[in-house]
């Protein structure tokens, strides 16, 4: 790898981790939250939705500009425009304050998906290895935001964990101006070398059942994170641990949610070998049984099937993002990773106010039903995936 390279991936990690701290801060301090402003479950998942409309609405420009002016400036703007806005919480004393900010801080973070996908796709060698890398840094973050956020929260308040990553956020975008010069450089080399006129006519079918299939793994992927660390709270007892519930729920979802780095480094290894279509169906056919799982189980038993959802579930993100490069020629890679995450995070977010409105009239445990059968409208689309791409390769 290239110290050029190397850069890049360093750049994307520490990014990639920090945009899902800021997605994930809020669903762990729910409890907190409805003592803080006297509220429920719906208005909050609102504030989630809000923030994941922003996440995903931003998405489709992100990724055209970042075609246009270049995928590590656009990285740069989402670090500074988050990290400020985080330390903006502070003062806050209104819910709608805090829904306000929360929204236009999904909107910077909307931009970093398109742009970090599109710098990888450009630039690196080994793509799958390299999508599956950076996959591994975002489970990593998503992981780790349960028990940080609820831990932080809980000893110090729960504007502190906002505090700390605007914080993180800022140093990062200092460091991204640091190294500007020759990431950008690099950006141009491997766009000249690399950017070829499309062959042939788009696999538009292809392309369709993938963005179906994506946006019902991310209206799955909304509901569940948003009520995981409280579902795990409710169900999941440790009395050994001496934890109160809040913290106890982001533990023992950050527990089950770590395997989804081992998933994204499975699926990044393979994708370079191996049909990408088979792998993503592979994924998609056993975490739809593991939601479902977790929908009737309790205990032991619901953390090992969150273990495994999340290895099935986060494996399917780097199978995701090379399929993108595979489908739609190298000078439409921001638009097309903008359009994917516009889906799965814009259309997606859906599910937060949606599972919301389930768990007050019909518990938590129809937020996995619902997700669940969401899950499994993404294997059919996959299925086709699959039965496509063996039809093509039959044909001489």
């Amino acid at each position: 790898m290239r110290d050029e390279e190397k850069k890049i991936i360093g750049l994307t990690i520490g990014a990639h981790s920090l945009v899902h701290l800021f997605e994930g801060v809020l669903p762990p301090l729910i409890p907190l939250l409805i003592g803080e402003f006297s509220t429920d479950y719906f208005h909050l998942g609102l504030i989630v939705t809000g923030f994941s409309y922003a996440f995903g609405l931003g998405s489709l420009p992100a990724g055209i500009l970042a075609d246009r002016v270049g995928p590590r400036r656009i990285i740069t703007l989402y670090l500074f425009g988050a990290g400020v806005l985080c330390l903006g919480i502070w003062p806050v004393t209104s819910l709608l304050s805090y829904g306000i900010i929360m929204g236009l801080i999904g909107l910077f973070c909307s931009t970093y998906h398109p742009a970090a996908n599109t710098l990888l796709s450009l630039s690196m060698t080994q793509r799958g290895n390299a999508f599956g890398i950076h996959g591994i840094a975002g489970s990593l973050g998503v992981a780790s935001v349960p028990i940080l956020s609820a831990g932080i929260g809980s000893a110090f308040g729960w504007r502190t964990p906002h505090i700390i990553f605007g914080l993180v956020s800022i140093g990062l975008g200092c460091y991204s101006m640091v190294i500007a010069k020759q990431v950008t450089l690099f950006e141009r080399e491997k766009k000249a070398e690399g950017t070829k006129p499309p062959k042939g006519s788009l696999p538009m079918v292809d392309i369709v059942l993938f963005f179906l299939s994506a946006t019902a793994l991310g209206i799955t992927y909304k509901g569940i994170m948003t009520f995981l660390p409280t579902y795990m709270g409710e169900l999941v007892h440790l009395n050994f641990l001496h934890l109160d519930t809040v913290t106890l729920g982001g533990t023992v979802a950050t527990i089950a949610l770590l395997s989804g780095a081992l998933g994204q480094y499975w699926a990044g290894r393979l994708v370079d070998r191996y049909s990408a279509e088979k792998l993503y169906f592979i994924a998609v056919t056993v975490g739809t049984c593991f939601v479902f799982a977790m929908a009737k189980s309790s205990g032991l038993i619901l953390v090992t099937s969150a273990v495994v959802y999340a290895f099935f579930y986060f494996s399917t993100q780097p199978v995701q993002n090379y399929l993108i490069s595979k489908y739609l020629p190298e000078h439409r890679h921001g638009l097309g990773y903008g359009i994917h995450f516009l889906l799965t995070f814009g259309v997606g977010s859906t599910a937060a106010a949606a599972a919301g409105y389930l768990a007050d009239h019909f518990g938590l445990e129809s937020v996995f039903i619902a997700m669940g059968l969401c899950f499994a409208i993404s294997t059919c689309m996959v299925g086709l995936l699959v039965l496509r791409s063996n039809r093509s390769s039959s044909v001489p």
